[in-house]
């Protein structure tokens, strides 16, 4: 399954969160919650989208949204990005893929 948010950047903020993210990708790869493996952040090209970016999670199964938001280092990393950059989750979403999903049919 995927988690993902999608946020808007606080205007004129995009590259500096950008540069944030290369820093400290690492944490972000090694800081996890078990049962979670961050896949990457992606940002809209050309306003083509309702949010500017979003943060991709890969989460083992239903159990892993209880493990918390990673270690101490992560939490307050967590708190950074959100506050400096992006205050406002726009959404989140999880989702499974197409060969995982179970969809109940009509009578």
């Amino acid at each position: 399954m995927q988690y993902i948010t999608r946020s808007n950047v606080l205007p004129h903020k995009s590259e500096e969160l950008r540069d944030w993210l290369k820093k400290y990708d690492k944490l972000l790869l090694d800081g996890q919650s078990p049962g979670w493996k961050y896949l990457g952040a992606w940002f809209t090209v050309h306003g083509l989208g309702q949010y500017d970016f979003e943060m991709r999670f890969e989460i083992d199964d239903y159990a892993a949204l209880g493990t918390g938001f990673g270690n101490e280092e992560m939490q307050k990393a967590w708190l950074e990005i959100y506050d400096a950059f992006a205050p406002n989750v726009g959404e989140t979403c999880l989702m499974k893929s197409t060969e995982d999903i179970w969809i109940m049919k009509g009578t």
